[in-house]
């Protein structure tokens, strides 16, 4: 059971990859719901194929718990030269540019300093890429190298420069980074509900290869 800051599923949630043989399902999520409520928490479960105990999602959902957020999962290789993209700006550290971009309106102030805490935990190599536009931070991304993959994440570009290739631009720059500090293969992930999202991680031979989602009470 996880409780990490901020206002992220993933690191609020209850991973289910194992289970005790034996002990009750039932059991099990009642102690997660209380374990949950006493930190002020939803109960939230994140699932995917191979969750367990087997059953698991059905019963949660017998519970009451909403299914959120179906996601996607996606592999490349990074053997072939990826051109680097040109004016985009590499930082490692989530400055100021990169947080305004990927900054969300509806976040209070606390839970925007909480996403901050986070990246600023990342271990290295990583890296903060940003494509500025009129001295205005449009789109950004973070690729992170562990165990040879290169691991891109919180890719966000601003409403009024979406469709402009900027996105494109950014997940080029990263890759190409990804390659040079060694990576063999890169992953990110997409939540189905986000086609352009989906177009353009195909576009770049990204597939799918897991689907995960979450119940929460």
């Amino acid at each position: 059971m996880r409780a990490g800051g901020a206002a992220s599923r993933r690191l609020n949630s209850v991973a289910t990859l194992t289970f005790e043989e034996g002990a009750d399902p039932a059991k099990a999520v009642r102690q997660a719901e209380e374990w949950y409520a006493a930190r002020g928490l939803p109960a939230c479960f994140h699932l995917t194929e191979v969750a367990m105990p087997e059953g698991l999602d059905g019963l949660l959902a017998a519970r009451g718990y909403r299914l959120l957020t179906p996601t996607e999962v996606r592999l490349r290789p990074l053997g072939e030269e990826i051109p680097p993209a040109a004016g985009i700006t590499l930082e490692t550290r989530p400055r100021a540019g990169f947080a305004s971009v990927i900054a969300e309106p509806h976040r209070d102030a606390r839970s925007r300093a909480e996403r901050a805490a986070v990246f600023a935990r990342i271990r290295r190599p990583h890296v903060f890429a940003v494509d500025f536009r009129d001295g205005i931070a449009a789109a950004g991304g973070v690729c992170v190298v562990t165990e040879g993959i290169a691991v891109v994440h919180s890719m966000r570009t601003r409403p009024e420069y979406r469709r402009q290739g900027r996105a494109r631009a950014v997940l080029a720059r990263l890759l190409a980074w990804g390659a040079a500090m060694g990576a063999r293969e890169a992953m990110l992930q997409v939540e189905l509900a986000n086609r352009p999202a989906r177009r353009l991680y195909a576009s770049f031979g990204f597939a799918p290869i897991y689907r995960y989602h979450y119940r929460q009470r």
